[in-house]
C-alpha cells in the first residue's frame, strides 16, 4: 500500500528528513512536498534530520493513510527553554580560566540544546484511512 508523507514546518524547515523504512534508506522529505511511499503493514519508518541522529519512528498499520508532520504546540515555550538553559551554561562555565575550555564548553553546550531543542520541536500525526477529516490525529514521540 501507498502512504503520503507531509512534513509542514514552518519553523526549522531549512533541513530535510531523510527517510528510511525498516533500517534501509528511502529518499528525502522536505518542507510543503507530499512524497509517496510503498509500505507493508508493521513497516517501520524512521525520520532523521541532517547530522542530527536523534530519530522518530513510526510503525505502520494497516489503516495508517498520510503521516503529517508538524512543529510541536508548544515551540515558543520550547525556543524560550533553550535560550535560558544556554544562558544558564554559559553563567556557570564564565568562572572557566582558559579561553579554550570557555569555548569549547560553549560549543558542546549549544550541540547539545540543538540536538534536544530538534528532538522535542516535531510532533508526527497518523491519519487513518477511513474519513480522514473526522479522525482525530494520534501524536507519536
Amino acid at each position: 500500500m501507498n502512504i503520503s508523507l507531509k512534513r509542514q514546518t514552518p519553523w526549522g524547515c531549512m533541513r530535510h528528513f531523510v527517510i528510511y523504512k525498516n533500517g534501509i534508506k528511502q529518499g528525502k522529505l522536505f518542507n510543503n512536498i507530499v512524497t509517496e511511499i510503498e509500505v507493508e503493514d508493521g513497516d517501520v519508518l524512521s525520520f532523521k534530520e541532517g547530522y542530527f541522529y536523534f530519530s522518530k519512528t513510526i510503525k505502520i498499520e494497516s489503516e495508517t493513510k498520510e503521516v503529517v508532520i508538524v512543529n510541536n504546540n508548544h515551540i515558543k515555550q520550547l525556543f524560550s527553554l533553550f535560550i535560558i538553559l544556554f544562558l544558564v551554561i554559559s553563567l556557570l562555565t564564565f568562572s572557566i580560566t582558559s579561553l579554550k575550555g570557555f569555548v569549547s564548553t560553549e560549543i558542546a553546550s549549544f550541540y547539545i540544546l540543538n540536538l534536544l531543542f530538534r528532538y522535542y520541536s516535531y510532533s508526527f500525526n497518523l491519519e487513518p484511512s477511513d474519513s480522514l477529516n473526522s479522525v482525530p490525529r494520534v501524536e507519536i514521540s
